[in-house]
């Protein structure tokens, strides 16, 4: 009889725990717990060609070749150059880059100058260098759209120009003069600084080939005296005259991109 009773204890203490465990398990869910988004991390380390476009107010130098008797120059100020950039890795989705650009914009005209027929030219060019500081926000995959603000400094120039069909060598060595009539020539520059702020949008064609298109407003907050022939300080010059103007640009990069 006692050998019987704990048999039958022993059984009960074995299958209770079984039974509270086929109870949880009617509790039990198996359906996929959803998956949380996580922002895409940025990373570039690039070099390629920018190709820009400059918008600046041409209304002061084209005032300036209509009284040389030339057409006007038109716009934008086409500017072909080069780009460099990397990510900063203590700071998350920060780039710091560097660009030069340079270009010019033309306008000539044939006048008739002491009765001797001459080809007049009025070239306006700029050249630009900026330091870059872009923040990354990447929507999707390969896709990264980034503002950013450049410091940059460069200098704007206006050249003139004229010669006749043919010149002798006596002429150019001639100690009286240097470029006797109606052969001429001049140029003046200023040196700027200015700001761009930008914006960048960039698709990762694969992870090397990087594409851009990018707006941008430079703003030229101070500049240097003109200078004439890089000697002469040249005063008068039309305040108008600036780098300020809208920017468009399209690049090509080549290097590691996610």
């Amino acid at each position: 009889m006692n050998r019987s009773l704990i048999a039958i204890l022993m059984a009960l203490a074995t299958l209770s725990p079984l039974w509270a465990q086929d109870e949880k398990l009617d509790d039990l869910s198996f359906e996929e717990a959803p998956l949380k988004d996580e922002a895409i991390p940025y990373f570039a380390v690039g070099v390629g060609p920018a190709f820009n476009f400059v918008f600046n107010s041409m209304t002061d130098v084209n005032a300036r070749a209509k009284e040389l008797g030339i057409g006007e120059l038109q716009t934008p100020v086409f500017q072909l150059g080069a780009e460099i950039f990397t990510a900063v890795g203590v700071i998350p989705n920060v780039r710091l880059g560097f660009s030069w650009v340079s270009g010019s914009t033309s306008s000539s005209a044939d006048v008739t100058v002491n009765s001797i027929a001459v080809k007049r030219t009025l070239l306006y060019g700029i050249s630009s260098r900026t330091f870059h500081l872009d923040w990354a926000w990447v929507p999707v995959k390969s896709l990264a759209i980034l503002p950013g603000l450049g410091f940059g400094w460069g200098d704007q120039r206006i050249e003139t120009y004229q010669t006749s069909s043919g010149m002798d060598w006596k002429d150019l060595i001639d100690s009286s003069t240097i470029a006797p009539q109606p052969n001429a020539y001049s140029t003046l520059q200023q040196n700027t600084l200015y700001l761009l702020p930008r914006l960048n949008i960039e698709y990762a064609v694969t992870p090397f080939l990087n594409l851009r298109a990018s707006a941008a407003y430079t703003w030229q907050f101070t500049g240097s005296d003109w200078t004439g022939n890089r000697q002469a300080t040249v005063t008068n010059v039309p305040e108008n005259i600036s780098v300020s103007g809208l920017n468009l640009q399209f690049g090509v990069f080549v290097g590691l991109f996610n």
